[in-house]
């Protein structure tokens, strides 16, 4: 009787831990799913946050593609400078390729930005004419385009442009003239001036020319034009200069339309010691700015503004991937750098 009633008392202990295990398990297991689910759902703000990094890439950062050919010149070391700081401005991502020195290189740098999911792409090229085929793509698949320092795309390039600017030739060159007419009044010197032009002779260079007599004119000067000699490089434009300063005494003045132009002809006046002829430049190239500050007969250099070139194209995007629409062919205005002013602003020029 007692072992009965013992194995009777054994058997009710083994269901009683029975029933409290299956308890535990069901608890650990409902605990266990409702963490799972409040894991998969999250808080409304996360979700949406990890939706906006899905759909936009790091943070939700828009994405720019950027691509700038011409890095070895200061002019698009600061247009690509710039850029860069108005982006990280507004918050964007940028992913650069360089453009190189080549049209095939430009169009591999540009193809390349394609297949790295942009919202956006901005070019600098010369060989804007090359890349016809891939912006009509780039337009096809809704990436808008903004072009940097060119007005005056070919119309096939131009169609594709969501939005381009630049600076025009002869109203840069006229803001040099106005700044040498005042220079000149500053130092009393005579209202008739013979000038050599230095420049490659192409319609873009010449109007940077025109601009600049233009400009000497309203402020009161006759220009005499001797010549047009050189071209882009450095020591064709010396070599001319030099010819020129053999076959006449009485120049007042070397424009050059080009950084590299101007350049040549002022080695020109050092090599030859006729540092009484003045020389102007074009483009703001750090050793133009160097002899410019040196106070010798390097006078002046009339600057496209690459950073603003920059912010403007930036400010552009912004306005585009808002929702909203801009106008392309916007005129950036240029600036001088000259003896005695450093920088000179447009509206300083203009009044």
């Amino acid at each position: 009787m007692k072992r009965l009633t013992s194995i009777l008392l054994a058997l009710v202990m083994v269901i009683s831990l029975v029933g409290c295990g299956n308890s535990a398990d069901t608890e650990e297991t409902e605990t266990s799913s409702e963490a799972v689910e409040t894991a998969e759902e999250g808080t409304p703000e996360e979700t949406e946050e990890a939706a906006s990094e899905s759909a936009d890439g790091e943070e939700g950062k828009p994405k720019i593609g950027l691509s700038i050919a011409g890095l070895t010149m200061p002019y698009f070391v600061r247009m690509y400078e710039g850029f860069l700081a108005a982006a990280e401005k507004e918050g964007y991502e940028v992913v650069f390729a360089d453009g190189g020195a080549d049209a095939e290189s430009t169009v591999k740098a540009v193809e390349d930005l394609l297949s790295n999911d942009i919202d956006a792409l901005a070019v600098s090229t010369n060989y804007s004419e090359a890349l016809a085929d891939t912006f009509a793509t780039c337009k096809e698949e809704g990436i808008p385009i903004f072009y940097i320092g060119n007005l005056s795309l070919v119309p096939e390039v131009q169609e594709s442009m969501t939005f381009w600017e630049g600076t025009r030739n002869d109203s840069a060159g006229y803001l040099g003239g106005l700044w040498m007419g005042n220079y000149l009044d500053s130092i009393e010197y005579k209202k008739d001036l013979n000038v050599v032009c230095v420049s490659l002779m192409s319609d873009p260079l010449i109007q940077r020319y025109t601009g600049f007599e233009q400009g000497l004119k309203d402020k009161g000067y006759t220009v005499n034009l001797i010549n047009t000699v050189g071209d882009l490089t450095r020591e064709k434009s010396m070599a001319d200069s030099e010819d020129m300063l053999t076959a006449h005494d009485d120049i007042d003045i070397f424009y050059g339309t080009a950084g590299t132009s101007a350049l040549g002809a002022y080695d020109a006046t050092q090599n030859m010691n006729r540092t009484e002829v003045m020389v102007i430049g074009f483009d703001g190239e750090d050793e133009e700015i160097q002899h410019i500050d040196e106070g010798g007969n390097y006078v002046c250099t009339i600057c496209q503004d690459p950073v603003g070139e920059s912010e403007v194209t930036v400010e552009a995007i912004k306005t585009v991937l808002g929702g909203g629409t801009v106008e392309g062919g916007h005129e950036t205005p240029a600036k001088v750098y000259g003896t005695g002013t450093g920088y000179v602003t447009s509206d300083e020029l203009l009044k």
